[in-house]
């Protein structure tokens, strides 16, 4: 096989020839994929990561001045039980929390006064999406992906953020739509017009078998498992070529696109294409602009309105669809941000966040967990929290990432599963859920 080719293909299909490939865990991760793709319908679990550490303060942790110059603390407003800071950004038309609350609180659950342990970005990212702070656990999406769709070389998509999948499912990431025509019609000069062929249907097709069954000879000369499964699943992609084509059908149009530059909107509608064509379990989707150590307000602010703006695009996209009983969103980032200022009127790293979530099965309007009130460096630090009442007290443990990815799996289904056993989460079960 031409190695472009075969490169381009593992691309899409996830494949890699190397990494932390083990032959028990991608075994356990293939079960049930070689029956057969079977549309999946389940649940779509979108994971939602603000890069760099975002400042809950300015969303759903209100405090005002002096921890936040932008707002007095009397100023602090409310949608149902969700308190929110009343902050218009500049940036997505001047999108405003209240646009946002209003419009999501019966639906969101806040997490407030979570732990992350740590103020470093690497290690603030794993625990916020695998829900252990070391290395060497798969973030939440592709366990998911692995569990409820295995075999599927699109279960798990991902446009950044931690994606580390410790070898237990394939990693998609589609970041150019054209990627996917030219992949799914390789025959095509252009891939939206069906007359625009390289070659004619009989020789295209001459040359798909030719192609098969090298890949079949080439398969039958490795013995190594890694690289044998790898060729499997290429030729499983191959054999089911319709996937790309059914995916093809969901996308949405130039036309649909035309305007739309919100990053985390276009990393959305692909994930819930994707999901409609039965391909897809879980995906990440991924904004940038929270390491905000330089002018604080302005900056977070406009990575906020991306945010917010962009979450809410997906959700209407997804109703649209008629999709609101199958899609979970889970949003996050590395860590907080200091209750005070520094110099360069920034922010730096704090290890005291919230974590938001919504969707399918999840009982909106609800807070759990909260912070420390006042300023200086005794404020906006987590307070202990009840895992089995969830009313916060300061004698009980403080919520951390272990014990929501704990509860997460529980709600998801997949805690029982054999690829997600390897990865166990001791202790720290928090009813989240009921």
């Amino acid at each position: 096989m031409d190695r472009r080719r075969f490169m381009s293909l593992g691309v899409l299909a996830g494949l890699t020839a190397g990494g932390a490939l083990t032959a028990r865990r991608l075994g356990y991760a293939q079960q049930a994929g070689a029956t057969g793709l079977e549309p999946y319908t389940g649940k779509l679990f979108l994971f939602v990561n603000a890069g760099g550490g975002w400042d809950p303060t300015m969303i759903c942790d209100p405090k005002g001045n002096p921890v936040n110059r932008q707002f007095e603390a009397s100023a602090i407003a409310s949608a149902g039980n969700i308190r929110y800071a009343p902050i218009t950004y500049t940036a997505e038309g001047g999108y405003t929390n209240r646009q946002f609350f209003e419009k999501f609180a019966p639906r969101l659950l806040v997490l407030n006064g979570v732990d992350m342990q740590t103020n470093n970005h690497d290690g603030g990212n794993r625990f916020t999406w695998s829900g252990h702070l070391e290395d060497g656990y798969p973030p939440l999406a592709g366990l998911i992906a692995a569990a409820l769709a295995p075999g599927r070389p699109l279960g798990f998509l991902s446009n950044g953020g931690y994606e580390n999948t410790q070898g237990v499912v394939p990693l998609t990431r589609v970041n150019d739509l054209g990627t996917i025509g030219r992949i799914a019609f390789p025959n095509r000069v252009d891939p939206n017009n069906a007359m625009s062929n390289y070659h004619s249907a009989d020789t295209a097709a001459r040359i798909a078998r030719v192609q098969q069954e090298r890949l079949r000879t080439q398969q039958g000369r490795q013995s190594l498992y890694t690289f044998d499964q790898s060729m499997r699943q290429l030729a499983s992609t191959r054999d089911g070529g319709n996937l790309l084509e059914r995916l093809l059908m969901f996308l949405p149009t130039d036309a649909q696109l035309r305007g739309v530059n919100n990053s985390i909107a276009r990393q959305g509608y692909v994930a819930l294409a994707a999901y409609q064509a039965g391909l897809t379990a879980a995906a990440n989707l991924d904004v940038g602009g929270f390491d905000t150590h330089n002018d604080h307000d302005t900056n977070q602010g406009n990575a906020l309105a991306r945010l917010l703006r962009g979450v809410e695009m997906v959700m209407d996209r997804a109703d649209e669809l008629m999709l609101r009983d199958k899609i979970v969103v889970v949003i996050g980032s590395d860590f907080g941000r200091p209750p005070f200022y520094n110099d360069q009127r920034g922010k730096d790293h704090w290890s005291t966040t919230s974590i938001m979530m919504m969707g399918a099965g999840i009982e909106g309007n609800r807070v759990v967990g909260a912070t420390t009130d006042g300023d200086g460096a005794t404020a906006f630090r987590a307070r202990g929290l009840d895992h089995a009442t969830l009313q916060v007290s300061d004698s009980a443990k403080k919520l951390t990432p272990k014990a929501v990815h704990a509860a997460l799996r529980q709600f998801a289904g997949i805690t029982d599963r054999d690829v997600v056993k390897q990865f166990p989460l001791y202790g720290d079960n928090v009813a989240l859920f009921g």
